[in-house]
């Protein structure tokens, strides 16, 4: 691979080779010198000599590098996030084709495009953001009413017609797409009342459509009519720099990506400064690299060569702080440092497939583990256990408290119940062998590849001693890209999270529905959204949910249809969860302030989510 760097005096040489060693395979990497009386403003930019080998059609595809106007150090905002080492499919610019989560979610979702509504969960409040207003006429009917003076990136405006050509090409191409909220259950059609007004009508009632469908929460992206028109959209990637694609109407413009990076610069002509509805970002460019590992990550961080780094564990965290004043986190230098997220882990299995089709062996592989241990050992003791798909948000207490009851019926708690284990596995025909594994009749161990992505790497070696103590054969797997096997189910066993849960407007039904059978699909094809990777089936499950979906929350007939939706569930346990979801990301406050905080939670500093647009609205140079 031949790679061409142009050098950048604020971000070392050591950290560029370090950053792009890793994603080239080790190769010598071309440098140009600096630039002796230039010593610290230039941006970043990477330029591709050799389009085949970073994995794409870039030198077709993208502006060259060298072309982009120079943008100081000051105003540049730099995150590291998405897969490790390189993006492979950076120039996948497509919401809604298996593959973006590491080409359109990480970078473009954030700034080239926006919301209909933006939500904040760890609030529960919203903001119309494309839409001026919206309301439900009926339970089946819900009128949108776009917000004057909004435009595409191109200049053309942004009316009720991208809205109707979206919802329907979604609903149309439902079975091959990914990242379709609710839509394929529950929306029918569209009437444009106007240029500014369409009314949505949905086959029965829901809700909690408007939340989990319409805003920031892995709703729908909505796409340009005159773009999309006439292409097929299970393949077309959306990807041509040259020609302005990607087409948004976020105030920042793709203008390089390759599989080292993804860069995106302020627009001069954003909608919603002409509007009088934002004011201009600060932040002129935004540089998103590739995931490396902890320690590299936490150095760069450290040195400032980066704003806001990964996710990282508590131990590595804390030494961090220690080395740099100017690193902060959500609840600053104190613990947790970091916020709940609405996204609990889990050990997802295949459900479709032996042996993970046994519910016994699914409950033994619960009953292996000791929850609070392992939240312990990965968290340092800074997090919290979970039994079920739910974030514990402050208004979903109730519920927490009646689940008591069902979860007692079952043994069912966070400790280690190793005499189960033993009960389950033997009457499922396993026994063990001499070297202490559960073997069946064969003699042939039961043998767990579990998949761990890198953001969860800390709970990987405890969760391993636990299962191996309890006579599972279990190795882990790092490799980086398993995370689409999963979609597919090929990867039978995986470590994630499952959300957006706890949320308040979606649950309980939006996570008892992803278990639900309309989002099953048989091993090989991809869950046609990105958390129903369970592919479990259960018809009177189906049915109490489908008695939930109407109700809103404070219905007094929900809590007894929920109690036996979870009783359905439990019994069976397709999936599980052992803790929540602590976010940690370490930012930097040497050039930008104004990250949310505790204090001050405007939004939550997710690097992946549509919600960290309000971060780049927000933040203020410091130089």
């Amino acid at each position: 691979m031949s790679t061409v760097y142009k050098q950048v005096r604020w971000l070392s040489l050591l950290a560029i080779l370090m950053l792009v060693l890793a994603a080239c395979g080790g190769q010598v990497i071309e440098e140009t010198a600096p630039d002796a009386d230039n010593s610290g403003e230039e941006a970043a930019v990477a330029d591709s000599a050799d389009a085949e080998a970073a994995g794409g059609e870039e030198a077709a595809a993208s502006a060259d590098a060298a072309d982009l106007p120079e943008v100081p150090r000051e105003r540049t905002l730099i995150i590291m996030a998405g897969q490790m080492n390189q993006y492979t499919l950076f120039d996948n610019q497509n919401p809604y084709i298996p593959g973006s989560d590491q080409g359109f979610h990480t970078g473009t979702l954030p700034a080239v495009y926006e919301p209909l509504i933006m939500f904040d969960v760890l609030t529960g409040e919203y903001e119309n953001w494309l839409l001026e207003n919206w309301e439900y006429l009926s339970d089946t009917e819900i009128s949108l009413t776009v917000r004057d003076g909004v435009t595409w990136n191109d200049g053309e405006p942004f009316t009720t017609e991208d809205i109707k050509f979206t919802f329907d090409m979604a609903l149309e191409n439902a079975a091959g797409m990914v990242h379709l909220a609710d839509l394929p259950e529950y929306y029918e059609s569209s009437e444009i009342v106007d240029d500014k007004t369409i009314i949505l009508k949905l086959n029965k009632p829901n809700p909690a459509f408007w939340a989990t469908t319409l805003t920031t929460n892995h709703g729908i992206h909505v796409l340009p009519k005159h773009i999309w028109e006439g292409k097929n959209p299970l393949e077309f990637t959306n990807f041509d720099i040259a020609a302005g694609l990607p087409v948004g109407t976020g105030p920042y413009k793709m203008v390089f990506a390759s599989a080292q990076q993804k860069v995106y610069d302020l627009r001069d002509d954003w909608w919603a400064v002409e509007a009088g509805f934002k004011p201009q970002p600060k932040v002129e460019r935004i540089i998103y690299i590739p995931s490396q590992d902890e320690s590299q990550a936490a150095q760069l961080l450290i040195q400032n060569q980066i704003d806001m780094s990964p996710i990282v564990q508590v131990s590595t965290l804390k030494t961090m702080l220690a080395q740099n004043d100017k690193i902060t986190t959500y609840t600053g230098t104190e613990p947790p440092y970091g916020y709940l997220d609405w996204c609990p882990i889990d050990l997802n299995m295949n459900d479709g497939v032996a042996p993970y089709d046994n519910k016994d062996v699914r409950w033994a592989i619960s009953y292996a583990l000791d929850r609070q241990a392992l939240v312990d050992l990965a968290e340092s003791g800074a997090g919290v256990t979970a039994l079920h798909m739910f974030t514990p948000y402050g208004w979903f207490q109730p519920f927490d408290e009646a689940l008591k009851d069902v979860f007692a019926k079952y043994d069912y708690d966070t400790a280690a119940h190793p005499e189960k284990v033993t009960e389950l596995m033997e009457g499922a025909g396993y026994t063990l062998n001499d070297d202490g594994f559960w073997a069946d009749a064969d003699g042939a161990t039961f043998d767990m590849n579990i998949y761990v992505p890198g953001w969860l790497k800390a709970w990987g070696p405890p969760l391993q001693q636990q299962l191996v103590d309890a006579g599972f054969n279990v190795t882990i797997d790092f490799s980086d890209g398993l995370g689409s096997s999963v979609q597919t189910g090929e990867q039978a066993l995986s470590l994630g999270c499952k959300g957006p849960s706890g949320v308040l407007g979606m649950d309980p039904n939006f996570m008892l529905s992803i278990y639900t059978s309309q989002y099953y699909r048989p091993t090989g094809e991809p869950a046609p959204i990105w958390w129903a990777t369970s592919r479990w089936q259960n018809a009177d499950y189906d049915s109490l949910v489908e008695q939930i979906a109407p109700l809103s929350v404070d219905d007094p007939a929900l809590m007894p249809l929920f109690l036996d939706a979870m009783d359905t569930w439990t019994s069976d346990m397709p999936d599980i969860y052992f803790a929540q979801l602590m976010i940690r990301y370490p930012m930097s406050t040497e050039y930008w302030t104004g990250w949310p905080n505790q204090d001050n939670p405007y939004g939550f500093p997710h690097s992946w989510q549509w919600e960290l647009l309000k971060t780049f609205i927000n933040l203020e140079p410091t130089k």
